[in-house]
């Protein structure tokens, strides 16, 4: 005991708290010594043959790279919900309530759910259904090729678990031990050494058969029986299931006392000797500091955390441990980070509210429980007055899109919905040319861009009927293209994007190009070219306008699927519906705000801000400048008219009669 007291002695030294003993080398010079607390009898951690080890870390490093973080994934957050967060809900939970809860966490974008467990249902009766849940969601397993295969551990704690998870056909089981003797004789009626020892015998079965093996160890931190666990016992179990052939541990704070600083004093501790990437956090909520802690752990290397939807579960060993992290939180926290989890934080939010009206318990979410009541308090849409009771009239229909009008607002839309509403070339060309002639029409001040069926747009038609090898000609594939995106980007209009469902390559060029975007709840955007050997060119430049630098080059480089969530919040969406009515309804109200807007100043916005993007401090900057405030106060401007009115405390300026009066 003289070790830990040696390195206690040191953190009250240092504030800094680093969990380490100092001692003096040969030469007089300060080094880290450390000295390892065992259990009594534990054995040497090399006790297991070195072919055995060797095997067990190619295998780890195998499972490592396939369980890397696809589609540009910062961290990785395994879901506990459906196992750990209903395993002790007494009221027998129904099986298709359990499925339908992972397939919304998977629909979500959550990618590793732990699903079931595999124990005596004499213990656990909740998770008797296990392989009935494991057989419903196997079509999951595999919903999306090419974006990396979902997984779903479950929990098989001893060898007849183990047999019944592979006749589930699991591919990852989970296996555990405590650091603490007392809570493991509480917990699993057997010493910490026994239950390892019950741990290694699934893993030596399970790893062999290709099945993946996670290890789990509680109380990193205290247990309710013994108190304070030491770093050493801690580092003892950690050690051991990573020789058994653990690709990864998670550390458990099973009841939830540990702190940011606990958390750092043990991390510095374990990290000096294993790798983050082996270590994952586990942080139960019971003192409201699983969050904090998380962001410690995150500063210091760590990049897997576990968590569960609405904060279900707790310990039933651990009187008052009650709350697990809840995934909502944690996803806010990296959101407003800047930290990408690959989660959909609304379709999150509303699978925590939904199985929290369930199990008829409270939302255990501190972030989800906010986002509910602000959407609830957001779901009235404002009355639409009478005046936006727009009606649009047939210019003309050309089969694969058609053209309508109302007042000063033309509205395009694609009309290809069995195609996905891909471009073809007649409608490359047909486009290019009625922007290039709506840009000459004084009496049109705003141009929408709408679309009918699932999609917004799919890009080029790629089916091949459309030759796109050919970009040196001035007829070519990418001249035609360009044109295209450059006809709307130099439209002197407002060009507003209502985006109402997915948009792929080309079509994410097509809403980005557009000054403004409406969008609902079912808008997405992929980058997929990359998964074709393709880049996106000819729309990467407003992609990087419109998306950010950062944000666009993971999105272009990952080619995954970015929510309307996400863009929303960048400020890259500028407005957002529920659903197709409320879409309409609100660009409705956008063409509203704009009808306060005049057409040749909006124009003169357009070129002030592209310059500022493009041209920062340049000569054309300061020209441009110049030149438009010249014009704003020429004889017959929009600038004398609006003054004058202002003059005359004429509110809301009638920029249609203004222009129909001074039609040249």
């Amino acid at each position: 005991m003289a070790a830990y007291h040696l390195v206690q002695h040191h953190h009250q030294m240092h504030p800094a708290g680093l969990h380490r003993a100092l001692a003096f080398n040969s030469n007089n010079t300060l080094a880290l010594k450390r000295t390892v607390l065992r259990p009594a009898g534990s054995g040497s951690r090399n006790s297991h043959p070195r072919a055995l080890r060797w095997q067990h870390q190619c295998q780890r490093r195998q499972y490592s790279r396939s369980t890397s973080f696809s589609g540009g994934r910062d961290v990785r957050i395994l879901e506990v919900g459906p196992r750990d967060g209903l395993q002790n809900i007494k009221t027998l939970v129904p099986t298709p309530t359990k499925v339908e809860l992972i397939e919304r966490l998977a629909a979500a974008g959550l990618r590793d759910i732990e699903a079931t467990s595999f124990v005596s249902p004499k213990w656990v009766p909740q998770l008797a259904d296990g392989a009935e849940v494991m057989r419903q969601i196997r079509p999951l397993t595999h919903a999306q090729p090419g974006d990396g295969d979902r997984r779903f551990p479950v929990l098989a704690p001893n060898p007849k678990g183990l047999e019944n998870a592979m006749k589930s056909d699991a591919k990852e089981v989970v296996i555990f031990a405590s650091a603490s003797q007392a809570f493991s004789k509480a917990n699993q009626n057997c010493t910490v050494d026994e239950a390892l020892a019950q741990a290694e015998s699934v893993a030596r079965k399970a790893l062999p058969q290709g099945i993946a093996v996670r290890g789990v160890v509680s109380c990193i931190f205290a247990d309710p029986y013994s108190g304070p666990t030491k770093p050493q016992e801690v580092e003892y179990v950690v050690k051991r299931l990573l020789d058994m052939g653990c690709y990864e541990v998670s550390l458990g704070d099973t009841l939830g006392v540990g702190t940011p600083y606990d958390t750092q004093l043990l991390l510095e501790y374990l990290l000096r000797d294993t790798p983050a990437r082996l270590l994952a956090g586990h942080f139960h909520d019971t003192y409201g500091q699983a969050v904090a802690n998380v962001a410690r752990a995150y500063d210091l290397g760590l990049r897997t955390f576990d968590s569960s939807v609405a904060g279900l579960g707790g310990c039933p060993y651990a009187v008052g441990a009650k709350g697990n992290l809840a995934t909502e939180d944690i996803v806010y926290m990296f959101d407003r980070m800047g930290v990408n989890t690959g989660v959909d934080l609304d379709k999150l939010v509303e699978t925590g509210d939904w199985i929290s009206q369930q199990l008829g318990r409270p939302n255990g979410s501190r972030a989800g429980s906010a986002l509910v009541a602000k959407a609830k308090a957001g779901t009235k849409a404002p009355p639409t007055p009478a005046s936006t009771k727009r009606t649009w009239t047939l210019v003309q229909d050309y089969g694969d899109y058609k053209v309508e009008r109302a007042g000063p607002v033309v509205q395009v839309t694609l009309t290809r919905p069995a195609n996905g509403n891909a471009l073809t070339g007649p409608m490359v060309d047909g486009l290019t040319a009625l922007y290039r002639s709506l840009a000459q029409d004084r009496t049109v001040f705003h141009i929408v861009l709408a679309a009918e069926g699932r999609f917004f747009c799919t890009g080029m038609d790629l089916s091949g009927g459309t030759e796109t090898s050919d970009t040196s000609a001035a007829d070519g594939y990418f001249a035609r293209v360009s044109e295209l995106f450059r006809a709307i980007d130099e439209s002197p209009q407002t060009t507003i994007a209502v985006v109402d469902g997915p948009c792929y390559a080309g079509g994410v060029g097509l809403s980005t190009v557009c000054d403004v975007r409406l969008a609902s709840s079912r808008a997405r955007w992929t980058l997929s070219e990359v998964k074709l050997g393709l880049a996106p060119a000819i729309i990467s430049k407003f992609m990087v306008r419109e998306w950010g630098v950062s944000f666009a080059r993971e999105a272009i480089l990952s080619g995954r699927e970015v929510h309307v969530a996400e863009l929303h919040r960048l400020g890259a969406v500028h407005g957002l519906a529920d659903g197709s009515d409320d879409l309409q309804r609100l660009l409705h109200g956008y063409l509203d705000q704009l009808r306060k807007a005049a057409p040749v100043a909006a124009s003169w916005c357009k070129d002030l801000v592209k310059v500022a993007w493009a041209l920062p401090t340049s000569a054309k900057q300061e020209q441009l400048i110049s030149d438009k405030f010249a014009d704003m106060m020429l004889p017959g401007s929009e600038g004398r008219h609006g003054i004058a009115q202002f003059q005359k405390k004429v509110k809301v300026v009638d920029w249609v009669s203004f222009w129909n009066e001074n039609k040249k």
